[in-house]
């Protein structure tokens, strides 16, 4: 029964990271928030997806503070179809590029771990694209924000950008199949074999929801901008070799699994169902953060807002990432899906969640979303990494058919050797 349950409930799942699938909405347009046109106005630059959120939150903001008109720009979604759209979805996010690094364009950028004009934020924050937010933060100060993930946008001891919401990696499972085990290894691929020999299980599906984000497990970065070098650690190999070879579950190979549990799905939705349903079965879910190689978790940024480097409107924007910052704003069951960088507004924004709008099982929910609160203050380091992630990811669901993981990985660095001087 044991092992039947470790099958049904155990999964690699990615708390509070977003959905990757093409978004059905019209083409890219311009939407004013302000009233009065032909007066110069700050304009916020909205990723496709985080616009049902940050587009509303944008109208409120203009009403609290009616003396600073804002103007939307949609940055649209690029995936690799070769359609019409895209194309013109292409441009428009090259177009903007283009206009940024040539000191113009959007004020304001909210962003997510999709965005195509600031793929490598880190890069674009030493290149000078961005404005050093130390200044306009004091508004920052009286709010009860997690001090580790909002370093992951400082370097140098400037502030480049500000991390609005992020996401832990881990594993899910019935709590009556962990009991008193605890694993052994800080490291996180012997973890995921620990687990995996706990729950009775051969191991867990490696499939996109580790690959997409298995640098970013890790405290320390592929790509050291200062020292103009690129390191995979003999750790990180391991843990690509393990999702490149290992063997995975199918529900073809295990036909009982239940709609319960969606195995290797990276998107909230997937933990979120499983606590709900959990409720009803009386099962206890627990969660499992994976470790970073050095005590402790590693958060990954993947919303994250910034400034332009010779903008106007620096007051202006402190202001306003100050109120998207704020208790209410990330609190809120239909704000971003993301962990909020508001230690306040965790376990409101979760307990509604992990009801769906039901009073049910409220008290169950609260016990849930405390649960994750917890978890969130383990955390030890934080990095916004999708660059490292992307880089990676072709690489390992490659396999290894025409060579090791260590020689793709080698052939990768010689294909990033000119990157720093570009």
């Amino acid at each position: 029964m044991k092992k039947k349950l470790a099958l049904i409930l155990a999964g690699l799942l990615c708390i509070g990271s977003f959905t990757a699938c093409a978004s059905s909405a019209p083409a890219p347009e311009q939407e004013d928030a302000g009233s009065s046109k032909g007066k110069d106005k700050m304009v916020v630059a909205i990723s496709e997806e985080q616009k049902e959120f940050f587009g509303p939150a944008v109208g409120k903001y203009c009403k609290l503070h009616p003396e600073t008109e804002i103007e939307i720009e949609i940055i649209p979604f690029i995936d690799n179809q070769p359609t019409e759209k895209m194309e013109k979805n292409r441009k428009t996010a090259d177009d903007m590029q283009v206009q940024v690094l040539a000191g113009k364009g959007p004020d304001v950028f909210i962003l997510d771990k999709e965005n195509r004009v600031f793929p490598d934020m880190i890069k674009s924050s030493y290149n000078g694209v961005f404005l050093d937010l130390n200044p306009v933060m004091d508004g920052f100060k009286s709010l009860p924000l997690n001090q580790t993930v909002l370093k992951a946008g400082e370097m140098d001891g400037k502030q480049y950008f500000v991390p609005l919401g992020y996401m832990l990696a881990g594993i899910a499972m019935a709590d009556d199949m962990i009991g008193d085990w605890k694993p052994s290894s800080a490291q996180p691929d012997e973890f995921l074999k620990e687990a995996a020999n706990h729950a009775g299980v051969e191991n867990f599906r490696s499939e996109c929801s580790l690959k997409n984000y298995l640098p970013g497990l890790f405290g320390t970065p592929i790509l050291d901008y200062e020292e103009k070098s690129i390191t995979f650690s003999k750790e990180l190999q391991d843990l690509a070799k393990l999702a490149a070879e290992g063997p995975q579950y199918t529900l073809e190979d295990a036909p009982e699994l239940p709609d319960v549990v969606n195995l290797g799905d990276s998107v909230s939705s997937g933990f979120e169902r499983m606590i709900q349903q959990s409720f009803a079965s009386g099962t206890d879910i627990k969660f499992l953060p994976f470790p970073n190689g050095a005590d402790g978790t590693n958060a990954q940024v993947n919303v994250f807002a910034a400034v332009r480097a010779n903008s106007a409107y620096a007051a202006q924007a402190g202001e306003f990432l100050t109120f998207l910052l704020s208790d209410e704003m990330q609190s809120g069951s239909d704000a971003f899906h993301a962990i909020p960088v508001n230690n306040n507004a965790v376990v409101p924004a979760y307990q509604e969640r992990f009801t769906f709008g039901s009073e049910e099982y409220e008290k169950e929910a609260a016990k849930k979303a405390e649960e994750l609160f917890q978890i969130t203050q383990q955390v030890t380091t934080a990095r916004f990494c999708q660059y490292e992630n992307s880089l990676l990811y072709k690489i390992i669901s490659m396999g290894t058919e025409n060579g090791s993981i260590e020689e793709k990985l080698d052939d990768l660095k010689n294909e990033l050797r000119f990157y720093f001087d570009e």
